[in-house]
């Protein structure tokens, strides 16, 4: 026996020992994250409350609330936005941003469909557009306090018309779907709406939607635009995840009810790279075959319009190709001929 051999006996035995604790260090990490991604998140409670019934004046004071609300704690440009004709009107719409952004993305549209007679509202979303923190506030955003929002703002948007009309995207475009889902309105338009990401297989969708809301969280921030202070670039993946758990209720729940929307309208975009589409078909063919009336369009690739057609400020944005086809499509008229059509086949 040479001396050093009891050295390499034990250097063997170290080995040994914390190669044993290394496995079993990577197999509890395993676990957790199996537990973490696997075990179902419960969705079922992510219904409506009972509707509540305002006049105009109550519809009022609630959004007067909303605002003091949103100037505590968010940028001037992000607060929600009420334009009104001083009465209740005719029609009402209710218009739902996306995430990151604010209620100034939907402005320009909100004043054209002023000027044709509507009542007007734009929510501020949770967390979003405060005056500090940036995209990780938005890590706070709950799918509980989406559906809330989505009550809330059909329940003002009953006060301001005698019928309501809701428009989203993305993340809206979620609240949207679920609004049609749950409330009895007269018509929703759903734009791109967020209930699968395009980069995820849909197989690792729900399991990645677990592990999100469960783990910590992630933040990407990119840099702020400064003439852009209400808009929060980067994400975070529990915010994400909350939104998309959203989508996942109204799913869930189309499988078993009817929409309560008189109709539906989805938008979507040949040059989406953010979104899937595939579940939005299944979704309306799920609805279609309950006998909701629903219609799919599509605007051409040969746009190359962004995720986001709705905001001007947005990169290679045409709101002069995107606005006629969404107050055509809002006003119950026929979108341009060179807008896809989109069969709603079986579900």
């Amino acid at each position: 026996m040479t001396d050093s051999e009891p050295g390499t006996r034990l250097g063997a035995h170290r080995s040994r020992l914390f190669g044993g604790w290394a496995f079993y260090l990577y197999a509890s990490t395993a676990i957790v994250i199996g537990v973490l991604a696997l075990v179902p998140l419960r969705n079922d409670d992510l219904r409506s409350a009972p509707p509540a019934v305002h006049s105009y004046d109550d519809a009022l004071r609630l959004v007067a609330l909303q605002q003091a609300a949103d100037d505590s704690v968010a940028v001037r440009e992000a607060r929600s936005i009420l334009l009104t004709h001083g009465s209740r009107a005719s029609r009402a719409a209710i218009l739902l941003h996306g995430v990151t952004n604010s209620p100034r993305q939907f402005r320009p549209f909100a004043e054209r469909l002023y000027a044709e007679g509507y009542n007007v509202y734009v929510p501020r979303l949770p967390h979003h557009g405060e005056r500090t923190g940036g995209a990780k506030n938005i890590e706070r955003m709950t799918a509980e306090e989406l559906r809330d929002l989505g009550d809330a703002s059909v329940d003002i948007g009953l006060g301001l018309g005698d019928s309501v009309i809701v428009v989203g995207l993305s993340a809206g475009g979620t609240m949207a779907a679920w609004i049609a889902q749950q409330r009895d309105i007269e018509r929703a338009v759903v734009i791109a709406p967020a209930l699968e990401l395009a980069a995820v297989p849909s197989a690792l969708s729900q399991p990645l939607i677990g592990l999100a809301v469960r783990a910590p969280d992630v933040t990407r921030r990119e840099a702020p635009d400064p003439d852009a202070r209400d808009r929060e670039p980067g994400w975070t993946t529990r915010g994400i995840a909350q939104m998309l758990r959203l989508g996942a209720a109204v799913r869930d729940a189309s499988r078993e009810h009817r929409p309560a929307a008189h109709s539906v309208v989805f938008l979507l975009n040949a040059s989406d790279r953010t979104v899937k589409a595939r579940p939005v078909l299944e979704l309306a063919a799920r609805w279609a075959a309950r006998g909701t009336p629903v219609r799919v369009y599509e605007f051409p690739d040969s746009l190359r319009l962004a995720h986001d057609v709705i905001d001007p400020r947005e990169r290679g944005s045409d709101t002069a190709a995107v606005y006629p086809v969404l107050d055509a499509l809002v006003n119950r008229s026929a979108p341009p001929l060179w807008m896809h059509v989109v069969p709603v086949g079986k579900p």
